[in-house]
């Protein structure tokens, strides 16, 4: 008896020791990302597949909005650790690149049997480019596009989501409604009692985004060839923040200190919405209630097709454990060969595999913003661009975005007051 006891000891023990073990052979991965909508549960849906598929490999994904969770990989990487995969913007890469937390990836490009250049976007592509060296793999791109009420827009008489200044305008005019059913213009229309308008106006950082792509309709350019000075077009610059204020205190078109943007057009107070193709989730979810809903390319109020945009990449930090880079890149990999269960997220195609699909042309809403992809402008990728760009601090974008459509200061003084404080951080040492 006494030997029976001690024998089943022995197997509890060894089982034991093979499950701590095989626990310890368990590579674990951490990955952050800033996916804070509902993008975020998609990315969590795919790293759980992955972590099924893959009993070796335990990946960790940590989600917090893009500007903070930056300041944290910053304070991480000073204190020698960083995240095993750093998800980010490829206008954020100089930044990093500048401050030496990220490594090159043409190592992993050249043995790769997914991210290949001739299966990608050629601008997708390209912008993981940084000095002639390749530092990030690209997921998506996204920018501005137009949804609109198909139900509003028959009930006003509108034929067609507009395309251009004219279009836009009479548009705007026919979807703003006092509560006497009166439009702006109108003998009596009273605009402190409007009870829908025709589009959102952003008051955070995608009021400058807005600017930035109508700036660049008017062929503006923001910083200088050599990335130290502002060289602002102050009449490009103020003849395009112009039309974004003049919506919402002359035209009566948008509201006025307006947050929830998405809420405002999915319940009827806004009949159109200037957002990015991550809103096409919520848009399906409404449809239950009775949205009827469709997307139009970025009006091209001005010379030429431009419309805001960014994407989503991956990068390789340089205080990651090396011990785990072949494990990180596997699970890259494997994300950038699923990249089409990634598209629930309302994300844009990059694979030209995915965009001539059958099963991608079935998807509601997209092919307008995938159209607009050539006229896609992104923010310009400069090492001191959180200086300049960043969203959780009064920085010259933000300062002058809420300073004109929040507080309706005189356009042109925001302009110069933002082009002199741009010019004074880029010629710091």
């Amino acid at each position: 008896m006494r030997k029976l006891a001690l024998l089943i000891v022995v197997v509890g023990l060894l089982a034991l020791t093979g499950a701590v073990a095989a626990q310890d052979d368990v590579v674990t991965l951490e990955f952050w990302g800033g996916w804070t909508g509902p993008d975020g549960a998609i990315m969590q849906e795919l790293v759980n597949t992955y972590n099924a598929e893959n009993p070796g490999v335990q990946v960790n994904l940590t989600v917090q909005a893009w500007s903070p969770l930056f300041d944290a990989f910053i304070a991480a990487a000073s204190a020698g650790s960083s995240p095993d995969i750093m998800a980010m913007h490829p206008q954020e890469t100089a930044m990093f690149v500048n401050l030496g937390l990220i490594e090159p990836v043409t190592d992993i490009v050249a043995a790769s049997e997914v991210f290949q250049q001739d299966a990608y976007v050629e601008k997708a592509w390209d912008l993981q480019n940084y000095q002639g060296e390749m530092v990030a793999l690209p997921l998506d791109l996204g920018l501005h596009g137009l949804y609109y009420n198909v139900d509003k827009f028959e009930e006003a008489g509108i034929a067609a989501p507009p395309s251009n200044a004219e279009e836009f305008l009479e548009a705007a005019r026919l979807l703003t409604v006092d509560a006497n059913g009166k439009h702006p213009g109108d003998e009596g229309f009273d605009p402190a009692n409007i009870v829908q308008y025709a589009i959102n106006m952003q008051t955070n950082h995608h009021a400058f985004y807005q600017w930035y792509a109508l700036y660049n309709q008017l062929g503006g350019q923001l910083i200088s060839d050599d990335g130290m000075s502002c060289v602002m077009d102050l009449d490009k610059a103020t003849q395009a923040w112009q039309w974004l204020q003049d919506l919402v205190y002359v035209n009566y078109a948008a509201p006025q200190g307006q947050t929830d943007y998405a809420r405002d057009f999915i319940t009827g107070r806004t009949a159109m919405l200037i957002d990015g193709p991550w809103q096409i989730p919520a848009m399906i979810a409404a449809e239950a209630d009775g949205l009827n809903w469709d997307t139009a390319a970025y009006p091209t109020i001005f010379d030429q097709p431009a419309a805001w945009g960014s994407g989503h990449n991956f990068t390789f930090p340089v205080y990651a454990d090396p011990e785990k880079r072949d494990e990180a890149i596997a699970f890259v990999e494997w994300l950038g060969a699923n990249s089409f269960d990634w598209l629930a997220s309302g994300q844009l195609p990059i694979r030209h595999d995915i965009i001539d699909s059958p099963e991608f042309a079935e998807l509601k809403g997209r092919q307008p913003f995938v159209d607009m992809l050539p006229n896609q402008v992104l923010l310009p990728n400069i090492p001191k661009f959180s200086e300049i760009f960043a969203s959780n601090a009064p920085t010259p974008m933000m300062v002058m975005a809420q300073r004109i459509i929040l507080e309706n200061a005189d356009v042109r003084t925001e302009v110069e007051n933002a082009c002199n404080t741009i010019t004074s951080i880029l010629s710091m040492p």
